[in-house]
């Protein structure tokens, strides 16, 4: 009996944008647009150093959010300016965006809705 072994693809990298204001679900909208489909995003608190705020005497709770990016190594620069540009990161205070090389990843294929009934799950009708 063999083993299924799952494939590791070594030229990938991962973005990581993050925004201090807020914008990742636009920011991965339009990465959707444009054909790129492998990102996310968390929300997070916190805010950068040196940019407390306070509204009524109570802290302010920032809309920080962590936006990443897997690309294939070629479409890894494309991406970091089209993600820079759409979210202004050349103004002060926005956020930040790096790069860093994943050591391995595989794909996650999901099925398409005429295999969901091969394996046993019964889809019902939107209609």
């Amino acid at each position: 009996m063999s083993e299924a072994k799952i494939p590791n693809i070594d030229y990938t990298r991962l973005l990581t944008c993050i925004l201090y204001e807020g914008g990742a679900a636009d920011v991965l909208e339009e990465l959707y647009k444009r054909g790129i489909k492998e990102g996310y995003f968390v929300s997070v608190r916190g805010a950068p150093l040196g940019r407390s705020s306070t509204v009524q005497g109570l802290p302010e709770i920032p809309q920080t959010e962590i936006l990443h990016v897997v690309a294939a190594a070629d479409q890894a620069d494309y991406i970091f300016q089209m993600i820079y540009e759409f979210a202004k990161l050349d103004q002060p205070q926005k956020g930040i965006i790096f790069v860093k090389k994943l050591t391995r990843s595989s794909p996650n294929i999901l099925p398409e809705d005429t295999d969901l009934s091969e394996m046993g799950f019964q889809q019902e009708d939107a209609a």
